[in-house]
């Protein structure tokens, strides 16, 4: 498999223009990680550089596995569309029907954003400038939302014979209501990255800012991509309050508090989704149910909060 996916990486990057004839290097550009970040698992990342000059590409080849969850046509035209806005890597190729994405390798220079990287506000601003500006782009290809695609996911865990937590349906009736609650003041979808994940962000030494991963992109409720932001780079709600209120102009406590719902609601559906990739993926050496555990620990911690009925009072 090994050897397979990398002739895959190179023989991609040798339709490029001026790449065929080149000698090249070829490897993993980054560990994969399943737990305790999602990092790598959608798709196989390769690194292909150019013995000679140096220069280097970033190869992305999608797993089948993933595909209950990504739509490959809409994360390619998200990433595309990243690319044109330069809010993420450039794009050279995007083939669809192989799921393989050739980009710009944010290497030397750059750096995987972390949390404490987020404890700077400037460098939170410019993320959430970010998203912003990829809402106010055409439309994508799919429309989408948390709550129907809890629904979905957890029929299929329990399908599959995932190993779901004994609350799980407790969890997900909970979530449910949360959306009903929700219904009626949803804002109209707008283009989405769709993952909070803060492995998502590259950070360059000047500070600039580049989204990858696109693999969840979509139309949605903007507040639930906010929120699935929110829920991953702040730990304690005081400085979630004060990010979401400088990028709204305000604070606004029902639209914060619709997002913070929607960042519990985040928090299930990965929980189902790293439960459905542990009960089908041949991938077993990554840790896929203990990131679907924390995901489910921390909603869980959510829905028995009061915090959690105080927000569905206020929305």
């Amino acid at each position: 498999m090994f050897e397979e996916e990398r002739a895959r990486a190179e023989a991609h990057v040798r339709q490029l223009p001026g790449w065929a004839a080149r000698t090249i290097t070829t490897e993993p550009a980054i560990p994969v990680l399943a737990s305790p970040s999602w990092r790598g698992v959608d798709g196989s990342p390769w690194r292909v550089r150019d013995k000679a000059s140096g220069e280097s590409l970033f190869v992305k080849l999608m797993h089948p596995d993933a595909a209950f969850y990504i739509d490959i046509a809409c994360a390619f035209q998200a990433a595309r569309r990243a690319s044109e806005l330069g809010i993420g890597p450039r794009v050279f190729l995007a083939e669809e029907n192989t799921g393989v994405l050739v980009m710009e390798d944010l290497d030397a220079g750059w750096r995987t954003a972390t949390l404490e990287r987020l404890l700077d506000q400037d460098i939170v601003d410019r993320v959430l400038a970010a998203r912003g500006r990829f809402q106010e782009s055409a439309a994508l290809s799919r429309t989408s939302s948390v709550f129907d695609e809890i629904e979905r996911f957890h029929r299929d865990a329990r399908a599959a014979k995932g190993q779901l937590p004994a609350d799980a349906d407790w969890l997900l009736a909970e979530l449910r209501y949360a959306g009903q609650v929700m219904a009626s003041g949803r804002r109209a979808p707008v283009p989405s990255h769709g993952d909070g994940n803060v492995s998502n962000i590259m950070i360059s030494e000047t500070g600039e800012i580049r989204l990858v991963d696109w693999d969840r992109a979509g139309n949605a409720d903007p507040l639930e991509d906010m929120g699935s932001f929110l829920a991953e780079a702040f730990d304690q709600e005081p400085e979630a309050r004060d990010a979401f209120a400088r990028t709204q102009g305000g604070f606004d406590e029902a639209a914060y508090n619709r997002a913070w719902l929607y960042g519990v609601a985040d928090d299930l559906r990965w929980g189902l989704i790293g439960t459905l990739v542990a009960a089908r993926s041949p991938r077993n050496t990554l840790e896929f149910h203990k990131f679907a555990s924390w995901r489910l620990v921390r909603c869980r911690m959510a829905v028995h909060s009061p915090r959690f009925g105080e927000a569905l009072r206020r929305v």
